[in-house]
């Protein structure tokens, strides 16, 4: 059997540099899909600034959890609703599950956060 990870050591997330690495790809491309997705829709009238403002609340929770050290986000749900947060997936640890809370809980415009992210 080949293994990749001695082909490749940019594969072995086990390496501090290679875990940076890799957050680092996954905050990008999380930023990038959250930024085209934004632009999706049309918005008409103050519907559209409430709806915007949303949408970047959710973006930057969502790279508040990216650069949550040892919180894998890729399972992570967020969906906002005037300045209000629900979390909702799955996570390894309760640990994980309150930091994820605590990481939207501090970005600028939410007023409350609703987790329901389940510990698996």
């Amino acid at each position: 059997m080949i293994n990749i990870f001695s082909m490749c050591p940019l594969m072995d997330r086990s390496q501090p540099a290679c875990r940076d690495l890799w957050r680092s790809i996954t905050f990008v491309c999380v930023l990038f899909l959250t930024l085209t997705a934004a632009g999706c829709g049309t918005h008409l009238g103050a519907d559209a600034e409430v709806s915007d403002r949303n949408e970047q609340i959710a973006a930057e929770v969502k790279v508040a959890l990216v650069q949550e050290a040892g919180l894998n986000a890729a399972p992570i749900d967020v969906k906002v609703h005037n300045g209000v947060v629900t979390l909702g997936g799955f996570v390894e640890k309760e640990s994980h599950r309150q930091a994820a809370e605590k990481a939207a809980a501090h970005i600028s415009g939410v007023e409350s956060v609703i987790n329901t992210i389940q510990v698996k």
